[in-house]
């Protein structure tokens, strides 16, 4: 019996180890000077100007607070944000409508995912429905 309840309290603190370490909160994104934005299979589109990249970059920084799993999801159907300092990317985000996943530009760097509610993003999904519309998603 006791060896049982240490097998037990073993595994809990095991499980709480792996839940701490999988999920982080991101750091807000900072000098992101334009984007490229595209529906899945078209063609990309450059949004570059403070009053139109801001807005996009404060809902991206809302969601940094939240608890961000490691790991990728596949995905179809996406569309896709670049993020650009000058003509340096920063990092691509992957996006559906219950879904975002961020990697990094640079190697090494853990890839980031968190589920979406309906009215995160209303800007950025604005945006999406502003440019060239989804190819092959029926």
């Amino acid at each position: 019996m006791r060896t049982l309840a240490h097998a037990l309290s073993g595994f809990a603190i095991f499980v709480q180890a792996a839940c701490a370490v999988a999920a982080d909160p991101r750091p807000p994104l900072k000098g992101v000077t334009a984007l490229r934005i595209a529906n899945y299979g078209a063609p990309s589109v450059l949004v570059e100007g403070r009053e139109k990249v801001s807005p996009i970059i404060e809902e991206l920084n809302g969601l940094r607070g939240r608890s961000w799993l490691r790991g990728d999801a596949k995905m179809t159907c996406y569309s896709t944000l670049v993020l650009l300092s000058g003509s340096r990317t920063g990092a691509t985000i992957r996006i559906r409508p219950d879904l975002i996943v961020e990697r990094s530009a640079e190697k090494g760097q853990p890839i980031y995912r968190l589920a979406l509610e309906p009215g995160d993003l209303p800007r950025m999904r604005q945006l999406l429905t502003e440019i060239p519309p989804a190819k092959d998603c029926g």
